[in-house]
């Protein structure tokens, strides 16, 4: 490391370690939630951490928030569009969560594309794996959704010059896989239990939630540490 580069690493440490208390603060309520959703669900609807409103959705809420503020601060500081356009599809996290957007979509688009009918058709020849129609429209937002952000990363992929925000594009991308894998592909898991083996309910709800909640944790921590380093 050259004698230039110390006095920089020294002068991010406090952001860093600020950083990574919000990291570990984020996750041990993230744990705590989740305990509270064992223990106390059954009680008080507002433990649930699936109930929109709850104490879980709504902490969901904040750090899709303050993962949207961070982005907008990265790009004041950096001056480059892919922290922007983060930042709008966060703050589309954040409304969809709060006001159901893809859940109002998907049961839209079920008269719209006849998905009553695709419905009865699935069911003939996947009756161990129970959709309902509802559900294909929200795959459909789903895969709207994701199409849309592959599109905007496209358009605003860093140039070969900007390394620190390619890596940053990069990181961006393994995240949102990973959230996937637990708003979608464990979310069509927890609905066809329902159907094929209520016992799993409980803890698919867990692994759901859960999983997107520390997804979120992990963002809002990882966002924190990249403005430390500007």
């Amino acid at each position: 490391m050259s004698d230039q580069a110390v006095p920089e690493v020294a002068a991010h440490a406090p952001g860093r370690r600020l950083a990574f208390f919000l990291l570990g603060l984020l996750l041990a309520l993230d744990l705590t939630l989740m305990w509270f959703h064992v223990l106390q669900a059954e009680h008080d609807w507002r433990w649930n951490i699936e109930a929109d409103g709850g104490f879980g959705e709504r902490f969901q809420y904040m750090k899709w928030a303050a993962a949207t503020l961070l982005l907008l601060l990265l790009t004041w500081k950096r001056r480059a569009a892919i922290y922007g356009v983060c930042a709008v599809l966060f703050l589309y996290f954040l409304i969809d969560d709060s006001q159901s957007l893809h859940e109002t979509a998907g049961w839209r688009l079920v008269p719209l594309l006849g998905l009553q009918d695709f419905e009865e058709v699935y069911h003939r020849n996947f009756e161990f794996f129970f959709l309902r129609a509802e559900d294909f429209g929200q795959l459909i937002v789903a895969l709207s959704v994701a199409t849309a952000i592959a599109i905007a990363l496209y358009l605003f992929w860093p140039d070969e010059k900007a390394a620190r925000d390619r890596s940053f594009a990069k990181w961006l991308i393994t995240w949102l896989f990973i959230f996937a894998f637990f708003a979608v592909g464990v979310d069509m898991l927890h609905i066809m239990a329902w159907e094929v083996y209520p016992p799993a309910i409980d803890v698919l709800t867990v692994i759901e939630e859960g999983g997107e909640m520390v997804c979120a944790s992990l963002l809002v921590g990882g966002l924190a540490m990249e403005l430390s380093r500007t």
